[in-house]
């Protein structure tokens, strides 16, 4: 464990609170919905977790109670009975499309913080009723603003909506060039499997699956092996 930097300790933090866990392009692939506090216009964060997280932190949205304890459950009563609370948990910072989080913890008088995934954070947080904040320089650079009186749920929509356009448009560069309609009708029929894996890799990155996106890069390397 760390002390909490000094640096951390002077940044503005914006306190978040959790709205839903909702499928984000495939179904193994959610989203996390944080939401700014206390704002007549707030602002929403999605990061991408993994499947097991997702159900973790929407299990306890939800109320639901496992038939035995999880390991978010067992790492927040273990901090109970060894009175190490979890004071409050920090995404801080995004680097290559990966969010880093810690949490700060309570020890012999002292804060220390714990360098930890945001998904992991959360739901232990939200075991803990310890609060989550973002940063306020996070928060300006990939939050998504919405209109005043706008519904949370309304802004989440649009982005479902919109997200297929922009991230069709970045998969493929060369989607505007003008095609004949029998490659247009290919195009259709027969997707890239390239741009595919790509596109599966980014998703993988960003929620942190390592194995996953090392196997999805070595396939890559195979697809275009056998294109030269």
């Amino acid at each position: 464990m760390n002390q909490t930097s000094s640096s951390r300790k002077r940044s503005a933090l914006v306190e978040m609170a959790v709205v839903k866990v909702s499928p984000y392009m495939r179904a193994e692939k959610p989203l996390m919905w944080l939401c700014e506090k206390d704002s007549s216009a707030p602002r929403l964060l999605p990061v991408a977790v993994g499947e097991f997280e997702a159900a973790a932190i929407q299990m306890h949205l939800g109320g639901e109670k496992p038939l035995r304890p999880i390991s978010y459950d067992l790492f927040a009563t273990l901090m109970e009975e060894l009175d190490v609370p979890v004071r409050r948990v920090v995404i801080h910072s995004v680097e290559g499309q990966i969010f880093h989080a810690a949490a700060v913890v309570e020890s012999d008088g002292r804060l220390r913080e714990i360098d930890c995934r945001p998904s992991d954070g959360v739901a232990l947080a939200l075991r803990s009723n310890a609060s989550i904040f973002v940063s306020a320089e996070l928060l300006d650079q990939a939050g998504i603003r919405t209109a005043q009186g706008e519904g949370v749920e309304e802004a989440i929509s649009q982005f479902y909506e919109l997200e297929p356009q922009i991230t069709g448009r970045r998969a493929d560069p060369e989607a505007a060039a003008p095609v004949s309609e029998p490659e247009e009708v290919e195009a259709l029929t027969e997707p890239d499997p390239l741009a595919d894996l790509e596109h599966r890799l980014e998703q993988a990155v960003s929620c942190e699956e390592y194995e996953e996106a090392a196997q999805l890069r070595d396939e890559i390397e195979r697809v275009k092996s056998s294109r030269t």
